[in-house]
């Protein structure tokens, strides 16, 4: 991937006009809340991606990118809302910038434009996952367990397994409900062929020895086998002589008895009694019927509970009891279920009904095609109609819902049956006048509407045969993908599992060097628990403190990208994702970040100065790679600690006598300036529980840390016998002193045990020599060349020299061995 070498902010966010340079290198921000770090967070992430995570996603209501990445003042003009990122791409060996502006974020312009670089930035975009805040962390540690499989495959990029998996469940349920139309269908179709041919049961040796009577009646050979082509009028077209009439009189007068017992069988008193059965069960089901719309929101409510994050409603932001928010949730869903289960019990209520429906419709239709072609054809209609309001009956009592038109299709008031009824009288008066077949004429006609039904049904069977497949395969295949998606993602985790262990194990080997964790996933869900002290295997906020919980959540993260990125894991941002680790683990933090990923840039932002200190103690960022911001404005943006500003800020404060703006200004950047001056010399200032360190804790650190680093290299230098080098530092070091003595002359000036009533009385020709004297003393803590602060460099606990950044200052601080002297 990339590492960031400089970074240029326009109108963005809360950042009017920013440069800062990363070098490629570990980088911290700091400062208080609400001073700009979040803005240097979010421009990383739209200048790489496009878009910014605080402002999209759920939960996030109105806002926008377009709407809100633009500083305030800019908010109309997104084109000026612009961020600029130099990068270096290790595995190009190239190096390339990329900028874009929120009006049009997908349209970056890279120079150069190179398709490999092109490539590489793409890359990057689809990784969005290399920007983590706390807020995110607890996604992964401390959400349930169908919302960390969510999370986790989606960083992981494995989000589309329970996609696919989704889609193959809703396609093999489509494919059994298919099929049991299907199998509707082939019923049908065998009740037709057995009605026709007067058999009770559709075997191939049954069917056979009803056809071959009729065969023998026309001197043609008996069929032996029963097969997918065998026509049981085969022969017949050889034997010539009168074509059969389109009203088969044998069979006609069998399904028109068919269809009459179907008919009357709606208005029996049986029938009437299930039917109004069914609408009493619909009936006492409508005061339910809004749960009965909602059996499908089940899914829904137990995404809710996985999304709960302990504070609000997923959905509607509205803030909850934990235990209130589960309870009523929980109470919904089990309303669903109970509501599920009756209307399960009344759908099989109903099942009979809408079979009878079904059956009446092809029976009514052939009842029709006798109507219309008798010698002398009769009205068809009375049936078509029956036919068609039974279709959608069956239509309506599938569905179920509404209630209300499920229980008006029961209506055994059916005007239309009783016209259908008298119908069937005078078509049977119709068929029953026509002339009566000869045995030949019977059998050719039996033979040939036999013919008929079978291949109707012979057709019904292969597309049910074809549906059991598809609804076997579909069945399957889900499970073979849901058994396989699990066993792939079980080695995954297995081998994350052991990342994070180890991870975890090297920032808390103190008191969790054994410590053990159990990823565990199961039906698209993702179990987390970890070992508490050896006392057994807990979710991760059960026992554990919120900085034990922090730590998981940025090992849990690190193992995670390594799977996913390997060595192309080489940039990442930590928006503060560690304020409740405590000091004593803070270190280890800081190792395994430089040990285990040494070609990872990694960008911290935080906003407690003593975490800084840390990261700079411990190597983890260097001296300058850093950048600390005081204050913001909202139209200036963030504010460094620079002397520069703050000079000239105090400066005209006392210009405008406004001295104790002035004093209260300068006590903050020299608490600030003291604290780095300890960091770099390795000051030693007495702890205090709260990290509450004020000047007077560490100005004088400092000054004894610098005082005794030029004592030590005036005894080196003596050592060695060079005595214009101790001249030299000894110059540097009366001049040091000089200074230290002017600053403490008017230190009480600043001094926070002064009352209110003595800063009244400060005026301008009184605080001057203030400043003066501190301006002098922060230089004295500085390369005179390159403006660099002094620092210490060590091997191990020993130091052995103090340097500056262009090494103009160089004061060796290893004396001669005394074998040598």
């Amino acid at each position: 991937m990339i590492t960031v070498e400089r970074i240029k902010i326009e109108d963005f966010r809360g950042i009017r006009n920013l440069t800062v340079d990363l070098g490629s290198a570990n980088f911290a921000v700091c400062g208080p809340n609400g001073t700009g770090k979040s803005g240097i967070v979010d421009a990383l992430e739209f200048g790489l991606t496009g878009t910014i995570s605080r402002l999209v996603g759920k939960g996030r209501g109105a806002l926008s990118v377009k709407e809100h990445g633009p500083h305030v003042n800019s908010r109309t003009h997104p084109e000026k809302a612009v961020v600029t990122l130099e990068v270096s791409i290790p595995s190009l060996g190239k190096k390339a910038t990329i900028s874009r502006n929120v009006k049009s974020p997908k349209a970056p312009k890279i120079t150069p434009d190179d398709p490999a670089i092109r490539a590489v930035f793409e890359h990057v975009q689809r990784h969005p996952e290399f920007s983590l805040s706390r807020r995110e962390i607890i996604k992964y540690v401390l959400a349930e367990p169908g919302v960390r499989a969510e999370e986790v495959q989606a960083l992981l990029q494995l989000d589309k397994l329970d996609t696919t998996r989704k889609l193959l469940l809703k396609i093999s349920n489509a494919a059994t409900r298919d099929l049991k139309a299907l199998e509707g269908e082939r019923d049908r179709a065998a009740t037709h062929l057995m009605s026709a041919l007067g058999i009770a049961e559709v075997k191939a040796a049954t069917l056979l020895a009803a056809v071959n009577v009729k065969r023998a009646t026309l001197d043609l050979p008996a069929l032996t086998k029963l097969e997918a082509t065998t026509s049981i009028r085969d022969g017949l077209e050889t034997q010539g002589g009168v074509s059969a009439p389109k009203v088969p009189k044998v069979q006609a007068k069998t399904e028109i008895a068919n269809g009459l017992t179907a008919l009357e069988a709606i208005k029996t008193p049986e029938t009437e009694a299930v039917w109004s059965e069914v609408v009493d069960a619909l009936t006492a089901l409508k005061e339910n019927e809004a749960k009965l719309v909602d059996i499908t929101r089940d899914g829904m409510l137990a995404t809710a509970l996985d999304l709960f994050d302990n504070e609000h409603c997923p959905v509607c932001e509205t803030a909850w009891e934990p235990t209130e928010f589960r309870a009523v949730v929980e109470t919904q869903r089990e309303q669903l279920k109970t509501a599920a289960a009756e209307r399960e019990r009344v759908e099989k209520l109903i099942e009979p009904v809408v079979v009878a429906l079904e059956g009446l419709r092809p029976m009514l239709r052939q009842l029709a095609v006798y109507a219309r072609d008798l010698p002398t054809p009769l009205a068809f209609e009375p049936f078509a109609v029956v036919a068609k309001e039974a279709d959608r009956r069956a239509e309506v009592l599938r569905n179920f819902l509404p209630l209300d038109d499920a229980i008006a299709a029961l209506d055994t008031d059916w005007a239309d049956i009783q016209a259908a009824l008298d119908h069937v009288s005078i078509l049977s008066a119709s068929v029953e006048a026509l002339p009566e077949p000869t045995d030949r004429d019977a059998a050719r006609d039996y033979l040939t509407v036999g013919q008929e039904r079978l291949e109707s049904w012979r057709q019904a069977m292969t597309k049910y045969a074809a549906g059991k497949a598809k609804a076997d395969a579909a069945a399957k295949v889900h499970a073979l993908y849901g058994t396989t998606a699990d066993k792939a993602l079980e080695a995954i985790y297995k081998e994350v599992e052991a990342e994070f262990r180890s991870y975890y194990r090297d920032i808390n080997g103190d008191d969790e060097s054994k410590f053990e964790a159990q990823l565990t996933p199961s039906l698209g869900k993702l179990g987390f628990e970890v070992d508490f002290y050896g006392k057994g295997f807990f979710p991760p906020g059960a026992y554990h403190s919120e900085g034990h919980q922090d730590g998981m959540g940025l090992c849990l993260y690190l193992a995670l990208m390594k799977h996913l990125l390997g060595d192309q894991f080489t940039f990442a941002v930590l928006d503060d994702v560690l304020m409740s680790v405590d000091a004593g683990h803070r270190r280890e933090v800081c190792t395994l970040l430089r040990a285990k990923f040494p070609k990872t840039q990694f960008v911290l932002t935080t906003h407690d100065p003593v975490w800084l200190n840390h990261m700079k103690s411990s190597k983890l960022v260097a001296g300058r790679s850093a950048v600390t911001f005081r204050k913001w404005h909202v139209d200036h943006g963030p504010q460094e600690w620079k002397q520069t500003d703050v000079w000239a800020e105090v400066d005209q404060l006392v210009a405008n006598n406004e001295i104790r703006a002035a004093a209260g200004q300068l006590r903050h950047y020299l608490e600030y300036a003291a604290a780095e001056w300890c960091a770099r010399l390795g000051g030693r200032v007495e702890y205090r529980s709260d990290a509450k360190y004020e000047l007077g804790d560490l100005l004088p650190a400092a000054i004894g840390a610098m005082n005794d680093l030029y004592k030590k290299a005036k005894t080196t230098a003596q050592s060695w016998g060079d005595n214009a080098r101790f001249d030299e530092i000894n110059a540097c070091h009366t001049a040091f002193t000089a200074a230290v003595s002017q600053s403490q002359s008017e230190q009480w000036e600043i001094n926070p045990a002064v009352h209110f009533n003595e800063w009244a009385n400060l005026q301008r020709q009184d605080f001057e020599p203030v400043v003066v004297a501190f301006k002098q003393l922060e230089r004295e803590f500085e390369c005179p060349a390159c403006g660099d602060l002094i620092y210490v460099v060590q091997s191990g606990k020993t130091k052995e020299a103090a340097r500056c950044g262009c090494a103009k200052v160089n004061l060796n601080l290893k004396p001669k061995p005394k074998l040598w002297q």
